[in-house]
C-alpha cells in the first residue's frame, strides 16, 4: 500500500478533482435550498412639512448609484430602491417650492433649490437606508438661510441633476433658476 506521498500525480489530481465537485455540489445545494439574499434598499423622506402653500416638493435625489425621479411630496416617501452597499456617501436632491406633482411625466417645475446632505449615507448588507430631506440633514435651502457655493451648486446642477438643468442656470447665492442665455 503506498501512502499520500507516493500517489502518483494522476490520483492526486483526480483526489482533488474530486474534492472541487464535492464543495461546488455542497454550495449548489444551500444555494437551491432557500437561502435568501437580504433585502438592501434606500428609502427617500420629504421631511418638510405639508403646507397649504409653497409646499417643498423633492423633485429628484440621488445617492450613490440610485436616482429617484418620482416627485416625493412632504409628509410622505418614495417606494423602496434596491441598491447595493456602500460606505457614506453623499446625497443630492431638488426642491421645487410651490410645485404641485401631475401625472403628466413631462411636467417640470418653475423653479428648483439644489439641496447637498450635510453628511454622507452608509448602507449595509440586509439594512434599509433612510435618507431624510430636511434643512437639518440637508444644506442649500436659502429660505432656511442655508447655502451652498456656487461651486457645490454648479457640480449638482452640471453633473448630477444634468437633464434637469438643461438649459438652465442656478444661482446658489439666491437659490434662483433661470434660462440660459
Amino acid at each position: 500500500m503506498r501512502t499520500v506521498a507516493q500517489a502518483s500525480f494522476r490520483e492526486r489530481r483526480s483526489s482533488a478533482f474530486s474534492a472541487a465537485i464535492h464543495f461546488s455540489s455542497i454550495a449548489l445545494c444551500a444555494l437551491c435550498a432557500g437561502c435568501d439574499t437580504p433585502q438592501t434598499n434606500v428609502i427617500l423622506h420629504d421631511d418638510y412639512p405639508p403646507a397649504p402653500a409653497d409646499e417643498l416638493v423633492v423633485y429628484r435625489a440621488f445617492w450613490q448609484a440610485v436616482s429617484f425621479t418620482d416627485p416625493v411630496v412632504p409628509g410622505a416617501q418614495s417606494v423602496p430602491r434596491d441598491s447595493v452597499p456602500a460606505s457614506a456617501n453623499t446625497a443630492y436632491a431638488l426642491l421645487a417650492p410651490g410645485w404641485e406633482p401631475t401625472d403628466d411625466a413631462a411636467a417640470r417645475p418653475g423653479s428648483l433649490v439644489v439641496l447637498e446632505s450635510r453628511h454622507g449615507f452608509a448602507l449595509h448588507v440586509g439594512e434599509t437606508l433612510h435618507i431624510r430631506v430636511d434643512d437639518a440633514n440637508f444644506a442649500g435651502n436659502c429660505a432656511f438661510g442655508s447655502f451652498l457655493e456656487q461651486e457645490r451648486a454648479d457640480f449638482v446642477t452640471q453633473r448630477v441633476f444634468a437633464e434637469a438643468f438643461a438649459g438652465l442656470q442656478y444661482d446658489a447665492a439666491s437659490c434662483t433658476t433661470t434660462v440660459e442665455r
